[in-house]
């Protein structure tokens, strides 16, 4: 008997340390539960919970205050009590193609919120029991009207700002730190006729002339020490011929750090062609007149009868005469006239317009500027 009692009160006080570990485990249970239910309640997403036949099981306040309803009060109900029927059917047949496929999705759609349209991004996810049967979809969403319409506003921002460079006159190129191409518009293939595939992650060095690469190094290092640069420079094409661009470089910075260069270029080929020529032409006029002015100085000063061909030039300057005029008006006789005159068509000095007679003489071009520089002259 003594024995019996003792087992009988030993089994009541395993039932009874059984019971306290239980009760124990409920309440860690529950306070966990409370815990993810809090947890649950206060993120800013919508959450909610259907069951394989897209019937509502559960949802967060926010879910619930969205459709203006208490989240015990949702269970039980589909989409269509809440959406029109075109949305209650696309959520519909997306929860049943992630059932089916067992994969989770990201799902940016349409979503009602007092009467207005709104951008969602939704994450739904299948659940299974502990056999791997599918049992419902869990949803998660958050609105993304607002960075979608930065999103959009920043793309067309950004096409604009391609189309401009894309069909700018100008060539416009990136470079890395390293002087390696990083992004080159349309205006360079035109130029360059390669694609722009090509350039991107090789060096600019291949592309300028020798003697010009010191100079256009220089300018890069600077631009990266964020001082922009202004450079003409000689570049080789794909064809060999040579081309003359003038530059302008300038720092791209990123978070206060310089990170590349972007540069604009302009064809002026054509203009330093002119520019050569228009050189050429001065120095041919200045050997001209140089040759002028010294046999002009011959024929003044250095020769008899040197004052009178003066005088006869300084009135041609003014005007036109004959022959006769200019005895006439410088008192002198006619033949010397006509001998000088004669001297001075000889050396260009002096053109004759033979339409009519008498001839009538004018001075040369530039040869009035010439006659300026010589005091016996007045």
């Amino acid at each position: 008997m003594k024995k019996e009692r003792e087992e009988l009160l030993r089994r009541i006080t395993e039932v009874e340390k059984l019971d306290t570990e239980q009760k124990r485990t409920i309440e860690i249970l529950m306070a966990s539960e409370n815990k993810y239910r809090v947890l649950l309640e206060n993120l800013p997403q919508k959450i909610f919970f259907k069951d394989k036949n897209s019937v509502y099981v559960s949802c967060n306040k926010n879910y619930a205050h969205d459709l203006k309803t208490q989240p015990n009060e949702i269970i039980g109900k589909t989409d269509y009590d809440f959406h029109t029927r075109e949305l209650a059917e696309k959520y519909r047949a997306d929860d049943k193609r992630i059932m089916e496929s067992g994969k989770t999705e990201y799902l940016d759609e349409k979503y009602i919120l007092n009467g207005q349209e709104i951008i969602v991004q939704t994450v739904k996810t299948p659940l299974e029991d502990e056999k791997g049967n599918k049992i419902g979809i869990l949803g998660i969403f958050w609105d993304i009207t607002e960075r979608r319409r930065i999103e959009e506003a920043l793309k067309e921002s950004e096409e604009r700002y391609r189309t401009i460079i894309d069909y700018s006159n100008d060539m416009i190129w990136t470079l890395d730190t390293q002087g390696r191409y990083l992004f080159v518009n349309k205006r360079c293939e035109e130029f360059s006729g390669l694609k722009p595939d090509y350039f991107l992650g090789k060096s600019f060095i291949p592309f300028i002339d020798k003697k010009d690469l010191p100079k256009v190094m220089d300018c890069f290092h600077k631009a990266l020490n964020g001082e922009p640069q202004q450079y003409d420079v000689l570049v080789r094409k794909e064809d060999g011929s040579n081309n003359f661009l003038l530059v302008n470089t300038a720092p791209i910075y990123s978070k206060e750090k310089v990170v590349g260069t972007v540069s604009f270029g302009r064809d002026i080929t054509e203009r330093k062609k002119a520019e050569e020529l228009i050189k050429k032409s001065l120095k041919l006029k200045l050997k001209v007149s140089n040759k002028q002015n010294k046999l002009l100085c011959y024929l003044i000063k250095g020769t008899r009868g040197g004052k009178t061909r003066a005088l006869i030039l300084r009135h041609l300057a003014e005007k036109s005469y004959n022959a006769h005029q200019l005895a006439k008006t410088l008192k002198i006789e006619y033949k010397t006239v006509r001998h000088h005159l004669e001297v001075l068509v000889k050396h260009g000095m002096v053109m004759r317009k033979q339409d009519g007679y008498p001839d009538i003489y004018f001075i040369s071009n530039n040869i009035a500027e010439i006659l300026n520089s010589f005091d016996d002259t007045k």
